[in-house]
């Protein structure tokens, strides 16, 4: 079990390594005024970054990253419990559900969401969960079932 938590929880960076890169493109040329790195950094400041500064944009990408691989722990949890079948939508429907949690809950209260958001803002936003809840059970399942994998090495055979 500890394995499949260490392959969720990479999954887990994996994906929020490309839905970050993705939404940073997007805000960093103009077509999306929100950035999920932003927001994230924000969590801690209490309010969201503006601008770019080498120790805000360290600071934020590890807090996305420690939330993408507890988000891949918890897409682990959830496989486990409820089966691999449909991985790719069960992975995406549990993200949905944090973007609602997040966006409509969580991100008003702590002060992090700004006023000027629009509906094609908050639809990427959406875009980027689905997609990274998509893609990390996707990793999960991929590199769980794979024979070659390292994680299935038995080490004490090895030496």
């Amino acid at each position: 079990m500890f394995d499949r938590i260490i392959l969720g929880a990479v999954s887990g960076i994996i994906a929020g390594i490309a839905m970050g890169l993705i939404s940073m493109t997007l805000h960093t040329v103009k077509i999306c005024k929100l950035c999920i790195i932003a927001i994230g950094g924000g969590i801690l400041s209490g309010q969201q970054m503006e601008g770019y500064n080498v120790y805000g944009l360290i600071l934020a990408w590890l807090v996305h990253l420690v939330l993408s691989a507890a988000l891949g722990i918890l897409i682990v949890i959830m496989l486990e419990y409820f089966g691999t079948k449909y991985h790719v939508l069960k992975g995406a429907g549990l993200l949905t559900l944090v973007y609602l949690a997040n966006i409509g809950l969580i991100a008003p209260l702590r002060g992090v969401f700004p006023n000027n958001q629009d509906f094609f803002d908050l639809l990427l936003m959406l875009l980027y969960h689905i997609f990274f809840g998509s893609l990390a059970s996707f990793l999960f399942v991929k590199y769980e079932n794979n024979d070659n994998n390292a994680l299935d090495v038995d080490y004490r055979k090895a030496t």
